[in-house]
């Protein structure tokens, strides 16, 4: 009897099938199966020549959030599922030294993952590791390549700006600092001037551009070399948007790393002033009156915790009062303003229960 032949492998079957006739059933199957068209996108743009990759891989980048799915969770899963698949493709695409295409889709993908949390607002869990490594492949293709600094830095400004929602690239010019340089970095600030600008004049904007910008400007001051020049920018940044006691006492400690005490106790009596106006107990209060009772005479200082004491009678401002007082020789005279003041509030039965002073 003759032996029947064993049955070919699906390659070896798809080797005999001409590749015309191959060819048009991929193109008309990933038409019908979105799944498979979004892959055979990665596929193809990893093939073909890279003056043409990029135009390839936008086409896969326009395919990777479009989903059927209504269901949130779900859509962001399958999203997740698609970004893992181009970071995938991209890795490739690094280690074959087609770099510059890593660089410019991965900062369009995170872009478009920006854009597809703002109109899925449940998909942020999902998608955040995505980001965080698209982000990661973005900086390792800069430092390969070493692009054009000028063009680098305003890149990376605007990227920032678009992708304010997801916080992308708020920190861009402290992570990107030895690629960017101190040319790099002069041109990363003059790109921000603008936005930074609309933000010192209170322009209206969504809270989300706000604190992105002012992040933006604080990863600058960061990526600066010299300590001082550091201390500096960040406390004048940190200033300029100072609008609670806890922002105040931040831009204080700033300018006092910076050495220029007498701005640090500018800020410090404005946050103090902050805390006292809160409706409630400021948690900085004491920070903030203690920066500036170690910065000016002792009747002054006594001044300040008699204004505390008055703001938020407890036990920790008492003790500030009974400090300076005894400093100016006064403890005893502010021991019975304290009592009175007490009595007036109708607090003098909390304090004698818990042993009042």
């Amino acid at each position: 009897m003759a032996r029947r032949a064993a049955p070919s492998s699906l390659t070896q079957v798809l080797s005999q099938i001409p590749v015309g006739e191959l060819h048009a059933w991929l193109a008309a199957s990933a038409k019908a199966i979105p799944e498979l068209g979004k892959r055979l996108e990665l596929f193809a743009a990893r093939h073909v020549p890279e003056e043409l990759a990029l135009t390839r891989y936008r086409t896969a980048l326009g395919r990777l959030f479009r989903m059927r799915n209504r269901n949130v969770r779900k859509r962001a899963s399958e999203a997740a599922q698609n970004l893992a698949e181009l970071i995938d493709a991209l890795e490739a695409e690094f280690v074959a030294g087609r770099v510059s295409i890593v660089m410019v889709i991965a900062r369009e993908a995170l872009l478009g993952v920006d854009d597809f949390i703002l109109t899925n607002r449940g998909a942020r869990e999902k998608l955040e590791p995505r980001l965080a490594d698209l982000l990661a492949l973005h900086r390792r293709a800069a430092m390969e390549l070493r692009p054009d600094r000028e063009q680098l830095a305003v890149a990376l400004v605007e990227a920032g700006q678009k992708g304010a929602l997801s916080g992308l690239f708020r920190e861009a010019a402290f992570e990107y600092q030895d690629v960017l340089g101190e040319e790099g970095l002069s041109h990363y600030r003059t790109a921000m001037e603008p936005h930074w600008r609309a933000v010192e004049s209170n322009t209206p904007m969504l809270w989300s551009r706000r604190q992105q910008t002012v992040r933006q400007m604080l990863g600058w001051a960061r990526a600066q070399e010299d300590p001082v020049r550091r201390a500096t920018e960040t406390a004048q940044i940190l200033a300029a948007v100072a609008d609670s006691a806890a922002e105040y006492l931040q831009a204080a400690t700033s300018f006092l790393r910076a050495g220029n005490e007498s701005t640090a106790l500018t800020m410090a009596r404005a946050g103090l002033q902050r805390a006292l106006r809160a409706p409630m107990p400021d948690l900085v209060l004491l920070d903030l009156a203690v920066l500036c009772m170690e910065r000016v005479p002792p009747d002054e200082a006594l001044a300040i915790a008699w204004e505390v004491f008055r703001g938020q009678p407890d036990r920790d401002s008492y003790g500030l009062l009974r400090q300076a007082a005894a400093t100016c020789g006064v403890e005893e005279n502010y021991r019975t303003l304290a009592i009175a003041h007490l009595e007036e509030r109708g607090l003098v039965r909390e304090w004698l229960s818990a042993s009042a002073p």
